[in-house]
C-alpha cells in the first residue's frame, strides 16, 4: 500500500513531485512530433509515483485547464484519466483540497484517485496532475451525435430524458448543498458509465461559494441539509462556461447566482436532448425571445424554424420553468430534487416542474435504448 504525503478533506491522496520517477519518455508526443505548448504535450511516458508504476496511453483531450490522457496503473491494469494543468494555481487543484466526502463519493460525480502537485520537473509545461476514474462509454454528446439509422436526429424519449435529467439534478443538488459551482454544464461534461448514469466532470470553472442562507430553499430542502452544513450561495460578474450553454446573465458583466445559472443550463441540455440541436449559439433563436412565462417568441421561432422536432407540452413548460428570464425565479438544484420525488409544494410553486417527476424508462427500454445510439459501447443494467 502506497502512503500519499497528505490527503484533502475528503481524503483524497496528495503527492508531491518528489514521489515521481521517470522510466522512459520519448522525444516525440502521440502524434509523431516534437511536444511543444500549442500541440499535445506528450507521448508514452512510463512512470513510477511512490514506487508504483504507471504508463501514459493516449491523448483524449484539451481544455481550459490543460490536457487530459489515459493512463494505466500496471501493477493492475486499471485504467485511469491523468489531466495535467499547466496552471501553478489551478483553480480545480484547490478546490480538490476542499471537496468534502459525501461529493467525492457521489454516484453522479466524477470520482477522483488522487493529485500529484509540483510536478513540472517532469512532465512541463504541466504543474500538477489530477488522476480520475476512467468512465467507459464517453460523453453524453456523443449519444446526441450518433448517426446510428434509427436515432440519427430523433429525439431521446422522454423516460431516457428524465433518467439523464434526474442524475444530473441529484448530482448539482450535492454540489450546491455544499456550496460548489459548476458553471460548465454541457452533454460534453456528462459522461455515461457502464450503467448508463450521467457523470458529471470538469470542475475547471467551478468554485467554493460564499456563506450566506439560501433564501429559494423551502424547508423539505433544508430538512435534507445536515444540520452542520452552512447553506451557500455564490456570486460572480466574471463569465464562464460555454455561451451555447450559458445563461443570458453570464456575459451582462453584473452580478449574478450562479446556481441560478447552472439550472438554465440544464434548460438547455434538456432542450438538446429532445431536438439534437442547439438552443441559441448556432441555433435559430435569441434570448431576447425570451420573454414571460412562456417564452413565446421563442417556441414560435422554433416551430416555424423547420429544423426542429415538435415538443411535448409538459417538457416546453419544463424547459421554460428554468429559462426565465429573472434568475430569481428559477428553482434551485434541491427544489428539482424535491419534484423528481412528487413534492406538491415545489410543483405548485414551479408547475412546469411536474415533467420531472412523470416515470422515467425501466432498465430494459433504456439500455436498449442506449445501444441503439451507441451499438459500440458496452452498457449493462445496474
Amino acid at each position: 500500500m502506497v502512503c500519499a504525503s497528505a490527503s484533502s478533506n475528503g481524503h483524497l491522496p496528495i503527492y508531491q513531485g518528489s514521489s515521481v520517477t521517470i522510466s522512459e519518455k520519448p522525444s516525440l508526443n502521440f502524434d509523431g512530433i516534437p511536444p511543444d505548448l500549442d500541440r499535445l504535450w506528450y507521448g508514452r511516458i512510463i512512470f513510477e509515483i511512490d514506487k508504483v508504476q504507471w504508463v501514459l496511453d493516449d491523448f483524449l483531450n484539451s481544455g481550459a485547464e490543460g490536457q487530459t490522457y489515459s493512463a494505466t496503473r500496471t501493477c493492475d491494469g486499471q485504467r485511469f484519466v491523468a489531466k495535467f494543468c499547466h496552471e501553478p494555481k489551478s483553480r480545480e487543484v484547490g478546490l480538490l483540497k476542499q471537496m468534502p466526502l459525501a461529493l467525492m463519493a457521489h454516484p453522479n460525480f466524477i470520482t477522483y484517485e488522487m493529485l500529484v502537485l509540483d510536478v513540472q520537473s517532469h512532465f512541463a509545461p504541466a504543474h500538477h496532475v489530477i488522476f480520475m476514474e476512467h468512465v467507459p462509454n464517453g460523453e453524453l454528446f456523443e449519444l446526441l451525435a450518433s448517426e446510428e439509422p434509427g436515432v440519427a436526429g430523433k429525439p431521446v424519449s422522454e423516460g431516457t430524458m428524465r433518467r439523464f435529467l434526474h442524475d444530473v439534478i441529484h448530482g448539482m443538488a450535492e454540489c450546491y448543498r455544499h456550496g460548489i459551482t459548476h458553471r460548465d454544464l454541457k452533454p460534453e461534461n456528462l459522461l455515461i458509465n457502464e450503467h448508463g448514469s450521467i457523470v458529471i466532470i470538469d470542475l475547471g470553472h467551478a468554485k467554493c461559494g460564499e456563506l450566506t442562507l439560501t433564501p429559494q430553499l423551502n424547508r423539505h430542502a433544508l430538512a435534507d441539509v445536515p444540520p452542520q452544513l452552512p447553506l451557500v450561495r455564490h456570486r460572480t460578474a466574471n463569465a464562464y462556461g460555454t455561451s451555447a450553454f450559458n445563461a443570458p446573465e453570464v456575459s451582462s458583466g453584473v452580478q449574478y447566482d450562479c446556481e441560478s445559472a447552472d439550472v438554465w443550463s440544464l434548460g438547455v441540455i434538456a432542450f438538446y436532448l429532445h431536438s439534437k440541436l442547439p438552443a441559441f449559439e448556432g441555433g435559430a433563436e435569441r434570448f431576447d425571445d425570451i420573454i414571460g412565462t412562456c417564452n413565446s417568441p421563442f417556441w414560435q421561432q422554433i416551430r416555424a424554424s423547420g429544423y426542429y422536432p415538435s415538443f411535448p407540452d409538459g417538457l416546453m413548460k419544463f424547459i421554460n420553468m428554468l429559462w426565465r428570464g429573472d434568475p430569481a425565479e428559477r428553482p434551485s438544484f434541491s427544489q428539482l430534487e424535491l419534484a423528481i420525488k412528487g413534492d406538491m409544494d415545489t410543483i405548485a410553486r414551479f408547475p412546469g416542474l411536474q415533467w420531472l417527476s412523470q416515470p422515467v424508462n425501466g432498465a430494459a427500454a433504456f439500455i436498449k435504448e442506449l445501444r441503439n445510439s451507441c451499438p459500440g459501447k458496452t452498457f449493462n443494467a445496474a
